[in-house]
Formats: structure tokens, sequence, C-alpha cells
């Protein structure tokens, strides 16, 4: 029996090669200032995301290209600690392009994260 893991990671669904960059912040004098980023070399399903799918989406993103990443690797919209450090959202870069992420539905217990990104302008 197949593992939802197993579907996310199949090539043959759509599963390519991605890297998810996460970096850190430190509040230094009210500016920030890099702390180091976290490459996490990984693969799962990229498709580009449905209209069903973009209830998820803030709404000032609805209208960009948009594109949805399953992985086995939890994503993030960035976090906070304490006061001075915090991690900023994810930023993606696949096929040669780069995108932030601006939707994260975790179903790790499940084995598998989903990430709706913004394609940036390089």
């Amino acid at each position: 029996m197949k593992q939802l893991t197993d579907i996310i990671l199949d090539e043959e669904i759509g599963a390519a090669p991605f890297v998810i960059y996460r970096e850190h912040k430190e509040l230094v004098d009210g500016e920030a200032e890099d702390d180091g980023v976290e490459e996490i070399v990984t693969s799962g399903v990229v498709h580009p995301t449905r209209e069903a799918e973009l209830e998820l989406v803030p709404h000032e993103y609805r209208k960009e290209c948009l594109y949805s990443f399953y992985s086995p690797v939890a994503f993030s919209l960035g976090s906070r600690d304490g006061d001075v450090r915090y991690t900023a959202p994810d930023r993606i870069h696949y096929d040669g392009k780069d995108y932030r992420v601006v939707a994260v539905k975790n179903w790790q217990r499940f084995g598998f994260s989903k990430a709706i990104a913004v394609e940036k302008e390089n």
C-alpha cells in the first residue's frame, strides 16, 4: 500500500526537486539583520495553484502567478523567537525561478505539507 509521502515524491505525478530557503533574522537597533539562511533540499509535487485553493491565499496575491508545492518537509510562513529574533516566510527555488510562500497547510501527522507561493520578480 502506498503512503502519501510516496505519492508526493512520485515523479510520474509531477514530483520535482526544489530548495527551501529559511532566513533567520535579528532586529538590531530597529533594523533587520541576517542571522543565517537554512537551505533545505527536498522534492515534491509542484503544480499551478487551482482556483479552488485561492481561499487560502491573502487577497493581495490572488491575481499573481501562484504555485502549490507539496513536500514531506514542513513549510513556514515565518515565526518569532522572542522580541528580536524571527524567521522570514520561506522562499522556494524551483525550475530556475524564486517563489515566496504566502500560505501553508501542514499535515505533518500524515507526512507532508503544502505551500502556496507567489513567483518573485528577479
